[in-house]
């Protein structure tokens, strides 16, 4: 009975950590999970006004097309029969950091992130396999 009292905690502990889906990279991590390699979560409540969307794949799903007018493979986005400006590296990172799309108008898409540098290139890294 002693020992079952001390092993079980660690039995818990073990099956949360064993519950975490880990991912290859760091930006499939995000794009996923909504939370970077070191557990932090990158959605902005406080700026957003969609607060209940975890990550780019609640949206988007699986593959990054789930909806038809916004996929977000990046062969899509910088696909220039699809936009008029075709997205860059820089124009999505615009996007990321400003809400604008391509062409600089206002995107109003209700999420905000709050990314590293290093976090957006691992993001775009990973929307460029999909």
């Amino acid at each position: 009975m002693k020992y079952s009292i001390l092993l079980f905690p660690g039995i818990i502990i073990i099956m949360i950590s064993c519950s975490r889906k880990i991912f290859d990279t760091n930006g499939e991590t995000i794009y996923r999970t909504g939370r970077n390699l070191q557990g932090e979560k990158l959605l902005d409540k406080g700026a957003s006004s969609i607060k209940i969307v975890s990550s780019c794949k609640t949206c988007h799903g699986k593959n990054g097309d789930s909806m038809k007018r916004s996929s977000i493979k990046f062969s899509v986005l910088s696909n220039p029969r699809r936009f008029a400006i075709p997205y860059t590296d820089s124009l999505f990172f615009r996007f990321l950091d400003h809400d604008l799309k391509s062409d600089g108008s206002k995107a109003n898409i209700g999420v905000i992130w709050k990314m590293s540098k290093q976090d957006k290139v691992d993001l775009l890294a990973y929307l460029k396999t999909l």
